[in-house]
């Protein structure tokens, strides 16, 4: 399998007041193709800052970023077409436009080619079961149907990696579940995901692989069916129980 997405020797520090607070420190790790990876960590353990970075919204300190084998640029004028990014939530869209007409404006700004539009459009509306609603303006979703139209967007064009942000946040039990099976859905032999959650069934469910970040560093990463062992507790606990065993061990001094 080859990387998606290769994170070398990454730091990022900000400044404030004269002192200098380092948020990512020198981490580095690997998602191939095929794998859903979820970055979980404590609140202010650097995870988000990670993802930032990896996403294109914050400038490392130090560190490279790959991406299907480019070297990730930070440019504002010039966005990677392999990333698809989604932020969950209920905005982001044009609520008195259809969900058909905010792709295609989407769609424009990734520089699908005109004629390739529909198609597209109608492939991503698919695969998250929104084809049958493509004409209803967006106000008339659900919370539900907005997050999922939120990874149709982040679909248009196939990018190589999908970054889900807290995909399921504030749904019920039975949107969530099936927003989980659209997540499997999209997933390819040519792609990876990110996934961030505070849900660690979801993450015990979708993720193959588990980032676990604290303090700036890098904690565990290997496979989410090994976190158990490495931990040392008992495997009939859950991925929540577990986590909460390291918990504090995360947490910034």
């Amino acid at each position: 399998m080859n990387n998606i997405v290769s994170v070398k020797n990454l730091s990022k520090s900000f400044k404030n007041n004269g002192s200098t607070f380092k948020a990512v420190d020198n981490i580095s790790f690997d998602i191939s193709t095929g794998s859903i990876a979820a970055i979980i960590g404590p609140n202010g353990a650097g995870k988000t800052t990670t993802i930032k970075i990896i996403g294109g919204y914050l400038l490392p300190t130090s560190g490279e970023v790959f991406i299907a084998g480019d070297k990730k640029s930070y440019s504002s004028n010039r966005q990677n077409i392999n990333v698809g990014i989604s932020l969950g939530g209920e905005n982001g869209f044009y609520d008195r436009s259809t969900a058909y007409q905010n792709l295609k404006f989407f769609a424009a700004l990734k520089k699908i080619p005109r004629k390739d539009q529909t198609a597209e459009i109608d492939r991503v509306l698919e695969l998250v079961n929104l084809t049958n609603v493509k004409n209803e303006n967006v106000y008339q979703y659900s919370k539900g149907m907005k997050q999922r139209l939120q990874i149709a967007r982040a679909l248009l064009g196939s990018p190589k990696l999908l970054m889900l942000d807290e995909p399921t946040s504030g749904l019920d039990v039975e949107s969530a579940r099936d927003l989980q099976n659209n997540i499997q859905k999209s997933l390819s032999k040519d792609r990876a995901i990110i996934l961030t959650s505070h849900t660690m069934s979801e993450v015990e469910r979708l993720a193959d692989q588990l980032i676990v970040i604290g303090s700036g560093e890098v904690y565990y990463n290997g496979p989410t069916s090994e976190f158990k062992k490495f931990v040392g507790v008992d495997e009939n606990l859950s991925l929540e129980e577990t986590y909460l065993q390291i918990s504090d061990e995360l947490k910034r001094v």
